[in-house]
């Protein structure tokens, strides 16, 4: 008894073409959402170290002169600073008293032509 040998037929291949298509097609869309995530969170970093330091820097100032917080360059930023895509700002407030409120406020632009703001806030003693 011989048994023929039978292949593929055309509509088999079509639906298997159309699965990998459709599973491809879910890679790529997987691959654009982990690089659109990669850059957020290397400009989050990129802007949390930037406002750490800044804090570090309001801080030694705080802690440079006696009385503390006299410094002259212990004060509220006059206008925001640009580098690397991150914009900084500072506050300090009240101009007086025993505790000071920094808030170091960074702005980057996100993919997509969004903008995003983080705070990074802390209290200085005087």
């Amino acid at each position: 008894m011989i048994r023929s040998e039978r292949g593929l037929t055309v509509v088999e291949i079509l639906v298997a073409l159309v699965i990998l298509g459709i599973g491809l097609l879910v890679l790529a869309g997987g691959s654009l959402v982990v690089t659109r995530d990669l850059t957020r969170s290397g400009l989050a970093t990129v802007a949390n170290g930037r406002a750490q330091a800044k804090l570090d820097e309001l801080m030694a100032t705080a802690a440079s002169t006696s009385p503390r917080c006299s410094a002259a360059s212990f004060a509220s930023s006059a206008s925001a600073t640009t580098l690397n895509k991150v914009t900084l700002t500072w506050t300090i407030t009240p101009n007086a008293g025993a505790q000071r409120t920094v808030r170091v406020i960074t702005s980057y632009q996100l993919p997509g032509n969004r903008s995003h703001t983080d705070t990074l806030r802390a209290l200085i003693g005087c």
